[in-house]
């Protein structure tokens, strides 16, 4: 019971001093700044796991953003560990995962996390891993040729 209420308390300390963010604007049009983004990413990427594992193993869509988020998600877990007893700190740590993901602005990761846990749940009814219904055309695979396209090579 303690130990749940020290959580607690270490956690609203944290968000206190994350949703007094001094930052203004993020310099983007239509894109308003988030008041407490580290735990809104932490929470989307675990639910995109979570989503994730209801495909196949096999699943290349499953490999390639599992990867992605788990790495993402042991970023801002490492943020998050450290106790944020200022406004500045909160900044400085939202300033080093921006920059250890490298993918843009906080308030964008947000949006890139959040579009990610909705195509990993439309894949699910997808289910792209699935042979297709109907058959490939002979070629429909096939690599574009310049030198096809151009009539040349063709003897």
């Amino acid at each position: 019971m303690i130990a749940r209420g020290a959580r607690f308390l270490a956690t609203a300390a944290r968000t206190a001093a994350q949703d007094m963010r001094n930052k203004t604007t993020t310099g983007l049009a239509g894109v308003p700044v988030h008041p407490n983004p580290l735990p809104e990413l932490e929470s989307t990427y675990t639910q995109t796991l979570r989503v994730l594992e209801h495909l196949p193993a096999t699943s290349v869509y499953r490999q390639s953003a599992a990867a992605v988020t788990e790495q993402r998600l042991s970023i801002v877990r490492e943020a998050l560990s450290k106790p944020f007893a200022t406004v500045a700190a909160s900044e400085k740590a939202i300033e080093k995962v921006e920059s250890e993901i490298d993918s843009g602005i906080i308030e964008e990761l947000v949006q890139q996390a959040t579009d990610e846990f909705h195509l990993a749940a439309k894949m699910i009814d997808w289910k792209p891993w699935e042979p297709l219904e109907v058959p490939a055309p002979p070629g429909q695979w096939k690599g574009f040729s310049m030198r096809e396209a151009a009539g040349e090579g063709q003897d």
